[in-house]
């Protein structure tokens, strides 16, 4: 799995909770919305991105940091090669009968 896609991931869910969980405690505004986006809906609308983009940026460079980066290309080494004969035995039947769809 790449960093950015683990980075998309879990900003997409931060986000969504944040707006889960914060748009509740700004019931209060409702009947102001209207005014609030008229007057700063673009300065409101660039934080917002800004905010997403940073924790993005951070998540993606923890990714990196910590070598996620070839996580996935080496769990598709490892499976290529397995698949191929080397290795397990066992592993290798197993990957064969799931490929024919026989998970019994």
């Amino acid at each position: 799995m790449q960093p950015w896609k683990i980075s998309a991931g879990l900003t997409a869910a931060l986000a969504g909770a944040t707006f889960l969980l914060g748009g509740a405690r700004l019931e209060y505004l409702a009947p102001h919305w209207a005014l609030i986006f008229a007057r700063h809906g673009a300065s409101v609308g660039l934080h917002a991105a800004f905010a997403v983009i940073t924790v993005a940026a951070a998540i993606y460079g923890v990714a990196r940091a910590t070598g996620l980066a070839d996580l996935g290309s080496r769990v598709d080494l490892a499976e290529r090669s397995v698949r191929r004969g080397e290795g397990d035995a066992d592993l290798t039947d197993a990957l064969r009968r799931d490929d024919e769809g026989d998970w019994e």
